[in-house]
């Protein structure tokens, strides 16, 4: 994958992540007496939309810290390869328990919620571990054959940024 549109990718999904996670939890919040939601169902509802902030935040964080690693060598990229990886194993079962609140009988604003954001955690860890892949588990030839073609042409889109300032 190219390591631009992964960057732009994670940016993207980890900011509607954040967004409708934000939504979900404040509408938890205020809305609790509107859609009849018990105190324990509102609770785990924040806790779950509190550690998906947080992870947002952190692949929002990685993925502007990427152009960085990426000018670094290879080993420092298989290192950020490994450790975003390793962060999603923690992050999946999130989305596991989201789903099991399509079985309780919530109101249709949260289902729908929920139903929103299900997609976007799975596009989002559907792209880290594509990434991850790439850089941990493809030949070595075909990875730095791979990262020097992205070098380049990164290097080559920053030298006409550059050039047109």
């Amino acid at each position: 994958m190219d390591l631009k549109d992964f960057r732009e990718g994670l940016i993207s999904l980890s900011f509607l992540l954040f967004l409708f996670s934000l939504t979900f939890m404040l509408g938890s919040i205020l809305l609790r007496p509107f859609i009849n939601l018990d105190l324990e169902t509102r609770n785990f509802i924040i806790i779950l939309c509190c550690i998906k902030i947080v992870f947002s935040m952190y692949y929002a964080f990685e993925a502007i810290q990427l152009p960085k690693i990426f000018n670094l060598e290879e080993k420092h990229i298989i290192k950020f390869g490994k450790r975003i990886a390793l962060l999603t194993i923690f992050y999946t079962p999130q989305t596991i328990l989201l789903g099991i609140f399509l079985l309780r009988d919530l109101h249709q604003l949260q289902i729908m919620m929920i139903l929103i954001i299900i997609p976007l955690e799975l596009c989002l860890v559907g792209v880290v571990f594509k990434e991850a892949y790439d850089l941990l588990f493809l030949d070595e030839d075909q990875r730095k054959f791979e990262l020097a073609q992205n070098r380049l042409l990164y290097l080559k889109e920053n030298n006409k940024q550059s050039s047109q300032e």
